[in-house]
């Protein structure tokens, strides 16, 4: 995520006024047009997962290698810094440690599944939203 724009995201998070999860009545109220919110967030009642902050002049770099856990149910929210991407010790240094363990079956899936991008390695989001009536393009953009 670029800093700037998940600020300005988490800044306009629909809180939800409910004490107590009730779908049938969220479903209600998000059928309802009278909404003063254009959120695409409004349904989600549960997301977590784990996202990256590209580098930008409020993170420098070393945040850069961090892993971030996202945490939300219902009015609360958490991300909390959940060690760091493989990718900011190098391939070799990766591939000792998965020797040193006699795992290099692990290293072979997380190498082929995980390291999507030649330049940012296993840097990504991950994140899965649960809710009702999910705009999943909104949330995507």
């Amino acid at each position: 995520f670029d800093a700037r724009k998940l600020q300005k995201l988490l800044n306009r998070w629909p809180i939800p006024v409910m004490e107590e999860l009730n779908l049938v009545e969220l479903s209600k109220e998000l059928e309802k047009d009278d909404t003063d919110s254009d959120s695409p967030f409004l349904g989600v009642i549960r997301s977590k997962g784990f996202a990256w902050i590209s580098p930008t002049s409020m993170f420098d770099l070393d945040n850069h290698d961090t892993v971030l856990y996202w945490s939300h149910a219902g009015k609360h929210f958490g991300l909390k810094q959940a060690g760091s991407w493989w990718a900011s010790m190098g391939k070799e240094n990766m591939k000792k440690i998965f020797e040193d363990s006699n795992n290099m079956a692990e290293f072979d899936r997380i190498i082929r599944e995980d390291f999507v991008s030649g330049e940012w390695g296993d840097r990504r989001q991950e994140i899965v939203f649960i809710g009702a009536n999910l705009d999943e393009d909104g949330i995507r953009a």
